[in-house]
């Protein structure tokens, strides 16, 4: 298995296609982050002024999304296998529940759509992680609730994007008009790009060090940031990237489903002989991984393992600050991307 090119240079669409064709007869808008899309999604389901309800195990920067609906956000705590740890009866009141799909798996939502009719709440699905990902009745992911999210930018080569999906004609006909496309500020977008087919060229190991040199010149070498950023508060740049704005060719539907899970089965029988144990026991048949999650508490030696592969291994999730004293279960997550 080339892994350098697999990893690095998936190969561009047989046909264009596009986020709207595929999630029809969704209605969606483009925004520039997954973050943009689901603070919109908070404001159509009337959140302000009052409570979202939100997995405990998310990352900080969430907290954005519903600061900027003017929301106030509420946890539910998970299980190891990341489903809800309690019976939803027992969960607060609030105007709208979010529901992740956790690094493309599908989440079972008949919990929430129960809370929901109980509560009157909006389900929203978090499927930031979930693009091509169907689930076991081979509905997409992002799809299969009132409103759904989508980040785009994780699994294609792309400076930018994200997305909102109205599955039901309430809201789609309350969507906003899109937003104008513009494109992204900074060298960094256009460096990634012109760097991907090198990267392939390049292998393995070669391509690990050069991605290690570059987030260490951002500074987030370890995935984390500090405890006095604004991510909590501060939502990105919601406008979405020109190249969203026509059919896209940066990577087939089909062949990067195919990469991914190939890439995770890969992952998953290098762990395994380590002794690792996966978040995920089983890749289900419909199901494109985002990453390759599983636990360990050493992050130099996991990360050693992968990187003699070509692999990058990052903690997951940067935690809520109000979250300080989490479970162990939220803090030994660690992730092989399979975008860089």
């Amino acid at each position: 298995m080339d892994l350098a090119a697999t990893v690095y240079a998936p190969p561009r669409a047989k046909a264009p296609w596009s986020v709207q064709e595929l999630f029809a007869p969704s209605s969606v808008r483009l925004f520039g982050h997954g973050r943009n899309a689901l603070a919109e999604a908070l404001r159509l389901a009337g959140a302000a002024g009052g409570r979202v309800l939100l997995p405990a195990f998310v990352c900080r920067d969430l907290l954005a999304s519903v600061a900027a609906a003017g929301a106030e956000p509420v946890f539910y705590s998970v299980t190891p296998e990341l489903a809800p740890d309690e019976d939803p009866a027992r969960w607060p009141e609030a105007r709208a529940v979010v529901a992740v799909d956790y690094f493309g798996f599908p989440q079972d939502l008949a919990p929430f759509s129960a809370y929901a009719r109980r509560a009157g709440a909006v389900l929203i699905e978090d499927a930031a992680h979930a693009l091509f990902s169907r689930d076991a009745a081979g509905k997409l992911l992002g799809s299969r609730a009132p409103l759904g999210i989508l980040s785009l930018r994780k699994s294609l080569p792309l400076p930018n994007g994200g997305a909102l999906l109205a599955n039901d004609a309430v809201y789609a006909a309350k969507l906003p008009a899109q937003l104008p496309f513009e494109p992204v500020p900074g060298r960094r977008p256009k460096l990634k790009a012109a760097a991907r087919p090198f990267m392939a060229l390049a292998g393995a190991r070669a391509t690990h060090a050069a991605l290690t040199g570059l987030r260490a010149l951002r500074g987030d070498a370890s995935g984390r940031v500090s405890a006095d950023d604004d991510s909590e508060r501060v939502l990105p740049a919601a406008t979405p990237c020109p190249e969203l704005e026509r059919p896209l060719t940066c990577a087939d539907p089909a062949i990067e489903s195919s990469r991914r899970r190939a890439l995770w089965a890969y992952c998953d029988g290098l762990a395994r002989r380590a002794g690792l144990t996966p978040v995920f026991a089983s890749l289900p048949e419909d199901v494109v991984p985002y990453a390759y999650a599983f636990r360990a508490n050493d992050l130099a030696a996991a990360g050693a393992l992968f990187a003699a592969e070509g692999l990058t291994v990052l903690p997951w999730p940067d935690l809520p600050l109000a979250l300080a004293s989490a479970p162990a279960h939220y803090r030994d997550v660690l992730l092989v991307h399979f975008l860089w």
